[in-house]
């Protein structure tokens, strides 16, 4: 993997990078669990012996955004004076946005919550309304929102609509994707909409996996076989998500980070060449963890 310049962007490492004291929230995606994250949640609590990682499960069926508002409540709860580093694979990344959009304007994601224009169910809205983020005496500005392999973009790709009732039809066969309100929000432009409205602070990195490597892209191996299986995606992607849907530059309808927001964000792709970064394994790539620490040591 080529080095990344994140000095650029992020500026240097700060002295004694090691000894923070950060809280690091780490969410997973959509069919998932806190398991398989158990090896980075080791990984830095071992680099940042300070730190509190809280790494659990949640009802990845429910909204993005109820579950967004509830990790922005659990982190009110907890986070106390210290600083926010929040860090999601797939669906978790929306989760970290959701969360972010809450604490930068309170009032205003009530008041949108509320209204009930963007089509969550009222169970949704009237949780979200008990938390009372409006009245929160005091937010959190994450120092860095981390997103591996989230489909971030506004307006999903085809690979992505088709593959995710690929992967519900694989990992949960109980539950039909167009019952779950996770899905909606994946397949629909509902949460991209509601995102449009803010804008947040905070450092952000999206970082993409690529499965296929540059001789499978020029021959069409991978893409012809995941047409068979009735999935149509472009390169380069980690077979669930493409690369352009997770860069937030590429994003088609505006959103809260790079078009509205205050703070610095970086898109990174491992490996530039492309090998076998799998959507289900970049969180375990030892260069992803490697630039998450660098990451954390600069922000």
């Amino acid at each position: 993997m080529p080095l990344i310049d994140l000095q650029a962007t992020f500026g240097q490492i700060r002295a004694n990078a090691f000894q923070w004291n950060p809280a690091i929230f780490i969410r997973h995606g959509i069919c998932s669990n806190k398991t398989p994250f158990q090896l980075l949640e080791q990984h830095l609590a071992s680099k940042f012996p300070n730190a509190i990682v809280d790494n659990r499960s949640y009802d990845w069926r429910d909204s993005v955004l109820v579950n967004g508002a509830r990790l922005a409540n659990l982190i009110l709860k907890i986070v106390g004076d210290r600083p926010l580093v929040l860090i999601g694979h797939s669906m978790g990344g929306l989760l970290c946005r959701v969360a972010n959009t809450i604490f930068q304007d309170p009032g205003l994601f009530d008041h949108l919550t509320s209204a009930g224009q963007h089509g969550y169910n009222r169970n949704d809205i009237v949780e979200i309304g008990n938390f009372g983020f409006r009245y929160a005496k005091k937010m959190p500005t994450p120092s860095l929102i981390a997103m591996l392999a989230t489909p971030n973009s506004g307006a999903m790709l085809h690979g992505q609509i088709s593959g995710i009732p690929a992967l519900l039809k694989l990992a949960a066969h109980l539950f039909p994707p167009t019952n779950l309100e996770s899905v909606k929000d994946l397949t629909t432009d509902r949460l991209f909409r509601f995102l449009e409205h803010f804008s947040v602070a905070g450092a952000g990195i999206s970082i993409s996996g690529s499965k296929g490597n540059r001789f499978a892209r020029a021959s069409g191996t991978i893409s012809g076989w995941l047409g068979s299986k009735g999935i149509r995606i472009n390169m380069p992607n980690d077979l669930v998500v493409e690369d352009q849907s997770v860069d937030l530059n590429s994003s088609i309808l505006p959103n809260e980070i790079t078009h509205f927001g205050k703070e610095k964000y970086l898109h990174a792709r491992c490996y530039t060449d492309c090998t076998d970064v799998w959507h289900s394994n970049i969180y375990d790539d030892w260069n992803v963890r490697d630039l998450l620490v660098d990451c954390l040591q600069r922000c």
